[in-house]
């Protein structure tokens, strides 16, 4: 192709070529988006390289109409789908299906009873996000001249000192509020999700006042992402999440990744932790990353990756749907001892009513296993939940699933028009018929168990899983959750910590170190036990 043109060009068209680049580079400085936070990363380079020559493109295109070379416009237009070409196939899932189900790792079929724990009833989390924002926008409200300048940041949920709280930072309102305070905002929110009403505004720690600098709502150098980009500029970021260690110290948790397919492919190789206050950053490997850290992959890439795991099992072209999966509808954050995970159900496709099993991925480790139950979707389980009180007209919220004497149960809380917590329900996963609601969690529990004796498929019909024991009371105490007592108490020579509350019984309120007893339970081995009956043989 002819050449000459370039050196015809004249001043005027090099003007406007220069300019439209300047506007474009502007553009993405304005937006935050390629230019500013671009890594210096080849893949990311190349991605932002196919919007410049997008661009020059354009006005090339234009240059070369207005100057009637025909030859000119035909070697751009080739030259951009030729670029175009090149980062469709090595992005396409048609080509990389492999690849894209390989982002997931080896999902492990595992037996749900051997992997996850009997639930203990007092820690049960009956707070949900939206509750724990209503919860806090109280407590800031009591407080006007706080009220007036700030506004609650995204919340995350987190073991703290081995409680479950939704935290959330205190954010600027607007410019003009973090103008008058660019030393930070007064600290961060803790909502306890296991207790109704506990929430706690901490504003110093140590001692010292706290001061939120690097944040969302902050700008110019505190701009937590401008700011973030700064420290590590190799890897993109996402999901910044907000965390406190060990001390109560606010962080900001910010997944690392990188382009492992073509232009997609975001697979997550470490963590970026920056002290809210300070501005101190250390990046770590996903190994590395500190213990306290709850969570280094982001909910949205894990299930990317479990879609395409289900869904490309034999590849694009699998129009028969032949071993197909999909996940269900919501999903959740869930413990298992001190092990995050989320959770999603899997349905074949086709049976989006029907369970097949479940997955949980971890949440530090991205390490995802499935268990294979079949039952009620989470939908299901909760409208299941809905018409047992119908005529009170309460919702549902996303159930959590649990094990519940060895049986898979979706716990859900029901909530009245003005979102407060009215009852508690327990739905079996395997028979949705099967639901125990209270006005406390102990009354559903009780209501529940009562239904899975009536099962014939139940663990809690055979005599031989009910297991009876004498001994003697080595440690007890007690612990006060949603107008309830919970009981945990020790026998001597064991190293099991058993859970009764006083709807149970109430000999436990007046049992004493040393006094004998006998209890009942289901067996199993896990560390921590529900009784479903109590004898202080001590008392005559």
């Amino acid at each position: 192709m002819d050449m000459d043109w370039i050196k015809n060009l004249g001043k005027k068209w090099w003007k406007y070529f220069i300019g439209a680049n300047i506007i474009f580079l502007l553009l993405c400085f304005v937006i935050n988006k390629f230019f500013l936070f671009v890594p210096l990363n080849v893949r990311f380079l190349f991605r932002f390289l196919i919007n410049i020559a997008f661009i020059d493109g354009l006005v090339l295109i234009i240059y070369a109409a207005i100057s009637k070379k025909k030859k000119l416009i035909y070697g751009i237009v080739i030259s951009f789908i030729l670029i175009i070409a090149l980062a469709v196939v090595s992005t396409s899932k048609i080509i990389n299906y492999e690849k894209y189900r390989e982002l997931a790792g080896d999902v492990e079929v595992h037996e749900f009873t051997s992997d996850i724990k009997t639930v203990d009833l007092s820690k049960l989390p009956i707070n949900n996000s939206d509750l724990a924002r209503n919860l806090a926008d109280k407590k800031i409200g009591e407080i006007p001249s706080l009220g007036s300048q700030v506004t609650i940041g995204e919340f995350t949920i987190q073991k703290v000192a081995n409680e479950l709280y939704y935290v959330a930072p205190l954010e600027h309102s607007g410019f003009f509020k973090w103008n008058r305070n660019k030393e930070g905002t007064s600290g961060y929110v803790m909502v306890n999700a296991t207790k109704e009403n506990e929430v706690r505004l901490v504003t110093e720690l140590n001692g010292a006042p706290l001061k939120l600098k690097y944040l969302d709502s902050a700008y110019f150098g505190s701009y937590l992402n401008r700011y973030a980009y700064s420290k590590v500029n190799n890897h993109g970021l996402t999901d910044f999440s907000f965390e406190l260690d060990d001390s109560g110290n606010p962080y900001w948790v910010i997944s690392m990744y990188d382009l492992s397919i073509g232009l997609s492919g975001n697979k997550i190789v470490g963590s970026l932790l920056i002290n809210a206050q300070t501005g101190e950053a250390q990046s770590y490997s996903v190994e590395d990353t500190p213990k306290w850290v709850d969570r280094i992959q982001p909910k949205k890439i894990v299930e990317n990756n479990l879609t395409n795991w289900g869904e490309l099992v034999h590849g694009v072209f699998n129009f028969s749907n032949r071993d197909k999966l999909t996940l269900t509808e919501g999903n959740k954050v869930l413990y298992n001892g001190e092990d995050c995970y989320y959770y999603t159900g899997v349905t074949s496709v086709g049976s989006d009513e029907s369970l097949v099993g479940f997955l949980l991925s971890n949440t530090r480790t991205g390490v995802t296993t499935m268990y294979k139950v079949s039952g009620a979707v989470e939908t299901a389980g909760m409208k299941s939940a809905e018409g047992k009180v119908q005529q009170f007209d309460y919702e549902a919220t996303f159930p959590i699933l649990i094990n519940l004497e060895d049986h898979p149960t979706y716990f859900t809380t029901l909530l009245d028009k003005k979102g407060l917590i009215k009852s508690y329900a327990f739905v079996s996963v395997s028979n949705y018929n099967i639901v125990g609601v209270g006005e406390t969690i102990q009354q559903a529990y009780n209501s529940y168990i009562q239904g899975l004796s009536r099962d014939t498929s139940s663990n809690l019909t055979n005599d031989n899983n009910i297991v009876e024991v004498e001994g003697e009371v080595d440690r007890i105490g007690v612990v006060i959750n949603n107008n309830t007592s919970y009981y945990t108490f020790m026998l001597k020579d064991k190293k099991t910590k058993f859970i009764i509350s006083t709807e149970i019984s109430t000999e436990p309120a007046i049992t004493n170190i040393g006094d004998k007893v006998k209890i009942k339970y289901v067996g199993n081995d896990n560390e921590s036990i529900t009784v479903k009956e109590f004898t202080n043989l001590s008392i005559k």
